[in-house]
C-alpha cells in the first residue's frame, strides 16, 4: 500500500486525542469569547481616540461586559446602562449598539465627542434617559429619536446643533427633562409642545436663532417646573396660558424679544419663585396681580421699557429677596408697602427717571437689605431715619436724585 494511503487509517487513539483536542478547544472559545454586547462596546471603544485609561476593563477575553467601567447589566447579563459622564473619550457617537436591546441609560456627557448623533439611536427602543450634553456635537436632532416612546429625560444641551426642535417632540409622551439650551437651534417652539403633560423642565435657551412666540400650548404643559428661554429671539407676549402652570417654579425668559403686556394670568402661577424677564421690548406695566405670587423670591425686570406705576401689592410678595426694576419707565413713589418684604436683600430702581416722591421710611424695616440702587431718579426729601436699622446694608446707591 502507497505510504500516502497507509498514513490515512489513524489508530484509533490517535483519533480520540484529535477529537479530545478539537472538543476543547471548542469548549476553550466558548468559555471566553466575548458576547454580541461585550462585541459592539469593543467596536466602538476602538473608533475612539481617548480614554485608554479609563476603559482599561474592556478586556475581549471577558465573557460579557457587565464588569467594565460605566456598563451596568440587569440579573440576565444584559447590559441596561452606559454611564461615562466625564470621560475623555475623543470620538463620535456609536451607530452600531443594537446588540444592547436591553439599554435604557445612555450618559456621555462632558466627554469630548464630535460629529452627529446618529439616527440609529430611534432603534433602542428601551432608553429611557438620554444625556450627551457639554460636547461638541453638530448637526440636526434626528427625527427618530423622537420615536422613543419610553424617554424620560433628554439632555442635548451645550453643543453645536442645529435646524428646528421637530414637531415630533411631541410624541414623546413620557418626557419630564428636555434641555436644548446654548445650541445653534433656530426656528420655533413648536406647538406640540403642548402634549408633554409630564414635562417638567424645558429649557432651550442660548439659542439666538429661536424665534416666534411662546407658544399658546405651552398652558397644556402643567406638570412644568422650569421654563427657559433666555437669551433667543422669542418675541412676542407672554401667552395668557402661562397661568395655567400652577407648579411652575422658574420663568427665565431675559435677553429676548418679548414685548405686550406681562399677562395677568401669571398671577395663577401660585408656586412661581424665580421670574426673570429682564432685557426685554415689553413696554407694558408691571401686573398687580404679580402680588398673588406669596412664594415669589427674585422679580428681575430691568430694562424691559416697563411703564406705569408700582403696584402696592407688590408689598404682598414677603419671600420676595430681589427686586429688580432698574432702567425703566417708570413713574410714581416706591409703594410704602415694601417695607413688608422683611427678607428683601437686593433693590434695584434706578434709572427711571421719572420715579418721584420721597424714599419711604417703611424701607428702614427691611432689615436684611445688603443693597439699594435709586439712583437716577427724581427723589426729593432725605434719606430715612430708618435706614440705621440697616445693618446690613453693604451699599447705598442714590445719586442723581433731588434729595436735600
Amino acid at each position: 500500500m502507497p505510504e500516502t494511503l497507509r498514513n490515512l487509517h489513524l489508530s484509533p487513539n490517535i483519533l480520540s486525542l484529535t477529537w479530545f483536542l478539537s472538543l476543547n478547544s471548542l469548549v476553550f472559545y466558548t468559555c471566553f469569547a466575548i458576547d454580541e454586547q461585550g462585541q459592539a462596546l469593543l467596536a466602538w471603544k476602538n473608533s475612539l481616540n481617548g480614554s485608554t485609561d479609563a476603559l482599561r476593563s474592556w478586556n475581549s477575553l471577558d465573557q460579557s461586559p457587565c464588569k467594565w467601567y460605566g456598563i451596568h447589566c440587569n440579573t440576565n447579563g444584559e447590559v441596561e446602562k452606559i454611564s461615562l459622564k466625564g470621560v475623555d473619550l475623543q470620538g463620535s457617537l456609536p451607530s452600531d449598539f443594537q446588540p444592547l436591546k436591553s439599554l435604557k441609560t445612555l450618559n456621555l456627557s462632558s466627554s469630548n465627542l464630535t460629529g452627529t448623533i446618529p439616527k440609529e439611536f430611534g432603534d433602542y427602543q428601551e432608553l429611557t434617559l438620554i444625556d450627551l450634553s457639554n460636547n461638541s456635537l453638530s448637526g440636526g436632532i434626528p427625527q427618530e429619536i423622537c420615536k422613543l416612546w419610553k424617554l424620560q429625560s433628554l439632555a442635548l444641551n451645550t453643543n453645536f446643533l442645529e435646524g428646528e426642535i421637530l414637531a415630533e417632540i411631541g410624541n414623546l409622551s413620557n418626557l419630564v427633562y428636555l434641555t436644548l439650551y446654548d445650541n445653534q437651534l433656530s426656528g420655533e417652539v413648536p406647538k406640540s409642545i403642548g402634549k408633554l403633560r409630564k414635562l417638567e423642565v424645558f429649557r432651550a435657551g442660548g439659542n439666538k436663532d429661536l424665534k416666534g412666540e411662546v407658544p399658546w400650548e405651552i398652558g397644556n404643559c402643567t406638570s412644568l417646573v422650569k421654563l427657559g428661554l433666555a437669551a433667543t429671539s422669542i418675541s412676542g407676549s407672554l401667552p395668557s396660558s402661562i397661568g395655567m402652570l400652577r407648579r411652575v417654579r422658574t420663568i427665565a425668559i431675559y435677553t429676548s424679544l418679548l414685548s405686550g403686556a406681562i399677562p395677568e394670568e401669571i398671577g395663577n402661577c401660585s408656586e412661581l419663585q424665580n421670574l426673570y424677564l429682564h432685557q426685554n421690548p415689553i413696554s407694558s406695566p408691571i401686573p398687580r396681580r404679580i402680588g398673588e405670587l406669596r412664594k415669589l423670591k427674585t422679580l428681575s425686570l430691568w430694562q424691559s421699557n416697563l411703564v406705569g406705576t408700582i403696584p402696592d401689592e407688590l408689598g404682598s410678595c414677603t419671600e420676595l429677596t430681589l427686586a429688580d426694576f432698574a432702567e425703566n419707565l417708570l413713574t410714581g413713589s416706591i409703594p410704602r408697602s415694601f417695607g413688608n418684604l422683611s427678607r428683601l436683600r437686593h433693590l434695584s430702581l434706578s434709572d427711571n427717571s421719572l420715579l418721584t416722591g420721597s424714599i419711604p421710611d417703611e424701607l428702614g424695616s427691611c432689615t436684611e437689605l445688603t443693597f439699594v440702587e435709586l439712583s437716577r431718579n427724581l427723589l426729593t426729601g432725605s434719606i430715612p431715619r430708618s435706614f440705621a436699622n440697616l445693618s446690613k446694608l453693604q451699599q447705598l446707591r442714590l445719586s442723581g436724585n433731588q434729595l436735600s
